[in-house]
């Protein structure tokens, strides 16, 4: 009888440390909420049950976020790192990232940059008030942040509020065909350039600026996208790209955008160019514009397929040109040309140095994904 007695006081005690360790968890996990700091991981033991399956519970606090109940399916992923990933299938929740913007709190040079930003950082809905109400000058910073963006469009306007959302789902436009129509945009600008100055009418460069803000909208879409593939799994999965990977892109992305903005720049200057005297394209610097034009065509190949020869060479080919561009440039110090047209010269010849430097920039970065698809990891 003593000995049942004391089993219960036992068992009692244990009942009631364990109720005490779940208050103290819960309270932790409570106060990091109010703080705003949601705890990052937690430690659970594995347990075997049924003598042949082992489970692991999950934290309450993440259930509830999820709108999850009791038998309610979770996906089980396994990753290729070797880690496990639990996604809440069954959810009911629909969430949403707002951005909002007070404009009293805002410089005016400032608000677009603010507007790119909220963006970038994967927002559904953007919130404007202003409390005076909106100028002139806010409403063509509204007008020209929708027109360097995709997918955004005014839901709500009143006297001192507009609303803004987003209209395009991510997993819509595939990485790839974004990345493509970037390169064709530039380097369809590129040949242009090339016409003009070997002799075309300038009228085939007048929608040079259309094209530029095309490239730029196609980079901040771009942008958007790598960052929601960063922040969620699902993102991950529908455009079939790896975090990794997408943080990779992401370089070969604004890499593209600095080409774009040198490829401008050559239409300005071309339109610029005060002289009609045609251009040969088989001397410096516009020679250069075919290694370029081959070189780039190869590196844009590889995002996809796995060639690492053609990857070196075209890096090889850039190489060169570079250099027979720098010399150039040199040689220009001591050339029979006018201060006008050698200095014409000397910024085109800069601007195709540059973009042949991005390239080169390109490739280590396409060099750098395919040996991490190429990696494997093993158990010692």
């Amino acid at each position: 009888m003593i000995k049942k007695y004391i089993e219960y006081i036992v068992l009692l005690i244990f009942v009631t440390l364990l109720k005490i360790k779940n208050y103290l968890v819960n309270a932790y996990d409570g106060f990091n909420v109010s703080q705003g700091k949601p705890p990052k991981s937690e430690i659970r033991k594995v347990q075997l049950t049924g003598g042949s399956t082992y489970i692991v519970s999950l934290p309450k606090k993440w259930v509830n976020e999820h709108g999850l109940v009791a038998k309610d399916q979770v996906r089980i992923e396994w990753r290729p790192s070797g880690t496990l990933r639990i996604v809440p299938e069954a959810t009911s929740l629909v969430r949403k990232r707002v951005v909002e913007l007070d404009l009293s709190k805002i410089p005016d040079e400032m608000v677009h940059d603010h507007l790119v930003g909220s963006y970038l950082a994967g927002s559904q809905v953007i919130k404007i008030k202003s409390q005076k109400g909106f100028e002139r000058n806010h409403r063509k910073t509204f007008r020209k942040f929708i027109n360097s963006t995709r997918g955004v469009e005014i839901s709500a306007e009143s006297e001192s509020s507009i609303e803004m959302i987003n209209l395009l789902n991510p997993s819509e436009m595939p990485l790839y065909s974004s990345l493509n129509r970037m390169y064709l945009l530039i380097s369809s600008q590129i040949r242009d350039v090339i016409d003009v100055l070997s002799g075309g009418d300038k009228e085939i460069l007048e929608d040079c600026h259309d094209r530029e803000q095309e490239v730029d909208a196609i980079r901040l879409l771009l942008e958007r996208q790598v960052g929601q593939i960063l922040e969620s799994a699902s993102i991950e999965d529908s455009l079939g790209t790896s975090r990794w990977e997408a943080s990779g892109i992401g370089k070969v992305v604004r890499t593209l955008e600095r080409m774009g903005d040198h490829s401008y720049a050559l239409c300005k200057l071309t339109l610029d160019r005060s002289s009609d005297s045609p251009l040969s394209i088989d001397s410096m610097p516009m020679s250069s514009t075919q290694v370029w034009q081959s070189s780039i065509k190869l590196l844009i190949s590889n995002l996809r397929r796995r060639k690492i020869s053609e990857i070196h060479s075209a890096k090889g080919q850039l190489l060169g040109t570079l250099k027979d561009l720098e010399n150039f440039e040199i040689a220009l110090i001591t050339s029979d040309l006018d201060s006008s047209e050698a200095l014409f010269f000397y910024r085109i010849s800069e601007s195709l140095r540059r973009m042949c430097a991005y390239s080169i920039n390109m490739g280590e970065e396409l060099l750098n994904i395919q040996s991490h698809r190429d990696s494997i990891e093993i158990t010692e």
